[in-house]
């Protein structure tokens, strides 16, 4: 008998050694595969479980295959899960077949995870089979969830600072960037499409005055300096007038060209106010204090003044009488008249740096050479020393470079240590009853001005509180003066302190720094 044809062994044997290799190259690619894959059958059974599962749900392929898959799901899915399987099986129609979603899982200890689900279908063989790719992304999640905290806590410190930040690419090749804080700084609606980048900015919202500086700097940016930090105000649609501190910097690429600019701008609108406000008060209590220097300087400089008007008084007499001689001597009434021209300039001067010195005035700083600042000071000075019985001594330094201030507060200063080193010696011998005043070239390269006394000296106690508020060693002091005189050095730059004399007293110190059209900057 012939063999039929369809009874051929050799190709028998074929399709099988095929679909062995198949099924091999099937399980190698689940055991490769990096996300976890559940391989199920139509009802629901696990058929398979790489690696990968068994990794993120911690199961051994012996304990979960057999069993059905609802069992890695939580509720309520795990409970619905056969009716997905009966409708599908009934309809046709794919819930989540071919489509991705996320959802949650359960590991074998019963915690919960979530993931993403791709559900496909296998079309091998009588009956359907699923094959599910699990992808764990609780990192990615807790990533997502820590980024989403970080920008909240970002925009909430940034809207605390009122401060704005943006990065901008000049070139246009990327989006730009504005944080939602920039816009509300510039009074704008986040997404009215309103630019506020680069030229655009500084025609739209930089104050007339300023716009040529901050074009400038802007320039400066693109061109040869990294870094932009500068101060200057804008004007929003209302009108509002706001102060800006804007720090950008620009990077670049690999062959020198700008990439971006990033930067920051603060609202410092408030702190203006506040500094502005600061300073008022700060120049009020300084005139204040300047008005009660002279309140206690005043009997001296009564003296001073009358000393001049009663030379005048008795040099105006004298004319008359030579006058009225028969044949007056026109030589000795010139030399009289000469002297009332004299007294009336000293006293004429006594009154006019009286008057500069309290009058109410802005704060003007100039170059101010110090030794000069002393001599000039020596009226003033010199009426209260010698009412007190005090000499004055200067030793002043000519060479010294001149430095940037008010001069009128610095004289208030060194006046102010004059009285209270004049106050000092009230007990003093005779032979003590001396006050230096000195310049010098500090060894920081600063002008140091030294107001020293040989009285009794400062109580170690009183050191640690001399220069707060309100302290004060004097029966009818104001506790003021030091305050103020230290916060005046303070805001020209310098430092004041004090320390012992040689043999006896104490003696002040302020430096000042050097005017910078003398230091080159």
């Amino acid at each position: 008998m012939m063999p039929s044809n369809n009874a051929n062994p050799s190709q028998g044997t074929a399709n099988h050694r095929s679909l062995s290799q198949s099924e091999r190259e099937f399980r190698a690619l689940l055991e490769a595969a990096v996300d976890a894959i559940v391989v199920i059958d139509h009802e629901g059974t696990i058929e398979e479980f790489n690696l990968s599962a068994q990794r993120v749900f911690g199961y051994e392929p012996g304990e979960i295959i057999g069993r059905n898959v609802r069992d890695l799901m939580p509720e309520p899915y795990r409970s619905e899960h056969d009716g997905y399987l009966e409708r599908y099986r009934a309809t046709g129609q794919a819930r989540i077949i071919g489509i991705g979603r996320e959802v949650q899982a359960v590991r074998k200890d019963g915690s919960l995870f979530p993931c993403e689900l791709a559900v496909g279908q296998l079309r091998a063989g009588a009956t359907p089979r699923f094959a599910g790719f699990i992808r764990d992304i609780t990192q990615r999640k807790v990533a997502a969830e820590d980024l989403k905290r970080s920008e909240a806590e970002l925009r909430l410190a940034q809207e605390l600072a009122n401060l704005g930040n943006y990065v901008m690419h000049p070139r246009g090749n990327e989006p730009d960037y504005y944080s939602s804080q920039l816009y509300r700084i510039l009074g704008v609606p986040e997404g009215s499409g309103r630019s506020i980048s680069g030229r655009e900015f500084v025609a739209q919202w930089v104050h007339p005055a300023d716009r040529e500086r901050v074009d400038a700097a802007f320039a400066r940016l693109d061109e040869a300096h990294p870094t932009l930090d500068i101060e200057y105000r804008v004007v929003l649609a209302d009108g509002a007038v706001r102060h800006l501190h804007h720090i950008a910097h620009a990077v670049h690429d690999a062959h020198g060209r700008i990439q971006k600019h990033v930067g920051t701008i603060h609202d410092v609108t408030d702190r203006r106010h506040a500094q502005d406000e600061a300073r008022q008060l700060q120049e009020r209590l300084t005139h204040f204090a300047r008005l009660s220097t002279m309140g206690e300087m005043a009997a001296g400089l009564a003296h001073e003044i009358n000393q001049p008007l009663s030379a005048i008084a008795t040099y105006a007499q004298a004319c008359q009488r030579l006058l009225r001689l028969p044949e007056p001597e026109v030589e000795d009434v010139l030399a009289a008249l000469e002297q009332v021209n004299a007294q009336a300039l000293r006293a004429g001067e006594v009154i006019r740096r009286l008057r500069n010195f309290v009058k109410n005035r802005e704060v003007k700083r100039e170059p101010v050479d110090c030794s000069r600042l002393l001599l000039d000071l020596r009226t003033l000075a010199e009426t209260d020393a010698r009412l007190h019985n005090v000499r004055l001594r200067i030793e002043a330094d000519q060479e010294l470079p001149t430095v940037y201030a008010d001069p009128i507060q610095l004289q208030q200063v060194v006046l102010n240590l004059v009285r209270n080193a004049i106050d000092a010696m009230a007990d003093a011998p005779e032979e003590r009853r001396e006050v230096l005043l000195q310049t010098r070239r500090s060894g920081d390269g600063e002008v140091e001005v030294t107001v020293a006394d040989r009285g009794s000296g400062l109580a170690p106690e009183a050191t640690e509180h001399l220069f707060n508020p309100f302290f004060t060693t004097k029966a009818g002091g104001t506790g003021l003066g030091l305050a103020i005189s230290r916060s005046i050095v303070r805001a020209h730059g310098g430092r004041l302190w004090h320390t012992p004399n040689e043999e006896c007293g104490a003696r002040f110190h302020f430096t000042l720094p050097v005017s910078p059209a003398m230091t080159g900057e």
